[in-house]
This record gives C-alpha cells, sequence and structure tokens, in this order.
C-alpha cells in the first residue's frame, strides 16, 4: 500500500507491506508552478518512494491520497483546493491512469483522524475530531467510528469559519477566516507586522520569519512573540469550543506543522479554554482539558491516514459486487487481477 499527504508545502509518501510494515517514506515539496505540474509532482514523489522501498508499482494494491479542498471520494475530483491553485482538477483519474494503480482520494484531514488512529494502535475514542493546523486550518470529524463527510463532504472546515468580519482577506475570497488568522501563513503575517510597528522584538533575529520562529522566540519569553502566540491560542480555543459543542466529542487531536511548537503552541489554546469554562458551568462539563491532545512528533497521521483509506476502499470493492464497475471511469486496466491485489489486508 501507498499513503500520500498532499498539503500546500510538501508531499510525504508512505510505502507499507500487507502487514503495515514501512518499506520506505520521501518527503518532496510540492510543485506549485502550474496544476498539471503539481500533479505530475506528486506522481514524481510516489515513484521515488518506491525506488527507497526497493518496490515497483506493479507490486502496489493501491494508492491512498489525503488532499486540500473538497474533496469527492467517488469520482476522484478535487475542487476549491486553493493552496494548490486547483478550481476543479480529476486527481484520482490522472494519477490512476499514470501510475496504472488505483487511486483513493479522501480529504486530507479526514485521512489524518484515521491516521490518528492507526498511530494509537487503535485506541481513539469513537468520537474525535482532528485538527490540521499548517499552511491551512481543517479538521476531520469521526462520530460513532465513522467519518463524517455532511451533505456536501465539507463538514469539518473550521479554517473559513468567519472570526473576525473586517479582518484579513483569506484565500477563500472572504474576510476574517481562521484559517487568515491563526494557520501558519498569518502567524507569519503577524510577526512581520510586530516588525514592522517598531516593537523591540528578538523575532528581528530571524532570517526568515515563520510560525516555528514565532513560537521559539515566545517561548524564549519575548513578549511580541508571546502576544501573537495568544492571539492565535484565542482563535483556535473558540474554534476548538464550537466543534465540542456542535458534535458533542470526547477526544481533540491537534496536528499539522504549526502544533509541532509544543507547549508554546498548545498552552495559549488551553488557557482560552480555561477562561470559557469559567464563564459557564456548560462549558466546565463539555470542555475538559485533558480532551485536548497534541499530535505526537513521531505519528505521521496523514500518510498512515491515506494508507487507510486506500485499504478500506479496497475491502469495500472486494465486499461489493460490482464494486469495481462502479468506480471503472478513473481506474485503469491492470496489469494483474484486481482481485489478487485485494487479498491478505490487515484488519482496521
Amino acid at each position: 500500500m501507498v499513503g500520500v499527504d498532499v498539503g500546500g508545502t510538501k508531499v510525504a509518501v508512505l510505502v507499507v507491506d500487507a502487514q503495515r510494515h514501512v518499506r520506505g517514506r520521501t518527503v518532496v515539496p510540492p510543485a506549485l508552478t502550474s496544476p498539471q505540474r503539481t500533479l505530475e509532482g506528486i506522481a514524481a514523489a510516489i515513484r521515488q518512494a518506491l525506488d527507497v522501498a526497493g518496490a515497483s508499482l506493479n507490486e502496489v494494491a493501491a494508492i491512498g491520497i489525503g488532499i486540500p479542498g473538497r474533496v469527492d471520494p467517488q469520482s476522484g475530483v478535487v475542487r476549491l483546493a486553493v493552496n494548490l491553485n486547483w478550481r476543479e482538477m480529476p486527481v484520482g483519474a490522472w494519477l490512476s491512469e499514470e501510475l496504472g494503480v488505483p487511486c483513493f482520494l479522501e480529504k486530507d484531514v479526514r485521512a489524518a483522524a484515521l491516521g490518528v488512529r492507526l498511530c494509537n494502535g487503535g485506541a481513539s475514542a469513537q468520537n474525535m475530531v482532528y485538527v490540521g493546523i499548517g499552511t491551512g486550518i481543517g479538521a476531520g470529524v469521526i462520530l460513532n467510528g465513522e467519518l463524517f463527510h455532511g451533505a456536501h463532504g465539507m463538514a469539518g472546515e473550521i479554517g473559513h469559519m468567519l472570526v473576525e468580519p473586517d479582518g484579513p482577506l483569506c484565500q477563500c475570497g472572504a474576510q476574517g477566516c481562521l484559517e487568515a488568522l491563526a494557520a501558519g501563513p498569518a502567524i507569519a503575517r503577524l510577526a512581520q507586522q510586530a516588525l514592522e510597528s517598531g516593537q523591540e522584538t528578538r523575532l528581528r533575529d530571524y532570517e526568515q520569519l515563520t510560525a516555528e520562529s514565532v513560537y521559539q522566540a515566545a517561548e524564549a519569553g519575548d513578549a511580541a512573540a508571546q502576544a501573537i502566540a495568544d492571539a492565535v491560542g484565542h482563535h483556535l480555543g473558540r474554534a476548538l469550543q464550537a466543534l465540542v459543542m456542535i458534535y458533542d466529542i470526547e477526544q481533540v487531536v491537534l496536528g499539522g506543522g504549526v502544533s509541532r511548537a509544543g507547549k508554546a503552541f498548545l498552552e495559549p489554546i488551553l488557557r482560552e479554554l480555561e477562561r470559557q469554562r469559567q464563564q459557564s458551568a456548560l462549558a466546565r462539563e463539555m470542555l475538559r482539558l485533558d480532551m485536548i491532545e497534541l499530535l505526537p512528533l513521531n505519528c505521521d497521521a496523514g500518510t498512515w491516514g491515506a494508507v487507510a483509506i486506500a485499504e478500506q476502499s479496497l475491502r469495500n470493492l472486494r465486499r461489493e459486487k460490482g464494486g469495481v464497475n462502479e468506480i471503472s471511469h478513473f481506474l485503469p486496466p491492470l496489469a494483474e487481477p484486481f482481485e489478487n491485489r485485494v487479498s491478505n489486508l490487515p484488519e482496521p
């Protein structure tokens, strides 16, 4: 199996065998010069990972891909992936034809929610949310043990919740979205604004301002960086409160590149949640601080989740008569009989 996690700053690929033993990995930057080059770059990253694993495409049963935007798992079409500059791309069809292997797609944060379960040995809560904070912000929601997609496949699109009506312009075209206030690029923009305002801050010592440098400075006691971390924590804390109240979940896992700052990232969020708890008896009951967790640094939830998507999709086809024909419009002819590729899958 091959799992692929596509984002605005990286394409990560994981190759595992039928027992989920890791055979190879690779991480490359995405090719964003054009939509077609982005697709070609994903295919090249998959081939590179297989080379590392000492394997060939003929040995691959399926490829799972977690990708941002509005993803239709049935057709393999991705729409409105703003961080990839895609309006509508037939990703599943193109990659399946290019690689000669069935490719199954899911929204990146939903795939990562499944990946959390694999990292935890299947021990995650039945009702949980994974929130990815990186180039963008999104949530993968699992209710009663199943991924929740919503009526239009957009459940968990919290990055485009309206937070400040007069706030900064978001890539989606609206003003004041959560993503425009608390994602990685937004944090870097706030740091640049602190410098331009003439504040005394050690952020001036960094050659490149990033979310990572902001949290490093905040942890070292820099007042300007701490103010940015507090503002981000305030916005994210309010978003998490909304998720808990709407879905009545029992576990929230925070991941993505920004979350790798660890304690400096998490503590402002917990302070905001504690502030809410102090104001409301309902919040004290619903918002337990121990329900908020950081994704372990050694858990690559995105790629493992994509592996889970590939495995589940093959199981579904194996269990449903005629399932192969139902999606034949984006699966190319296979050199090896399809049935041979779906045997011996590990149990979920």
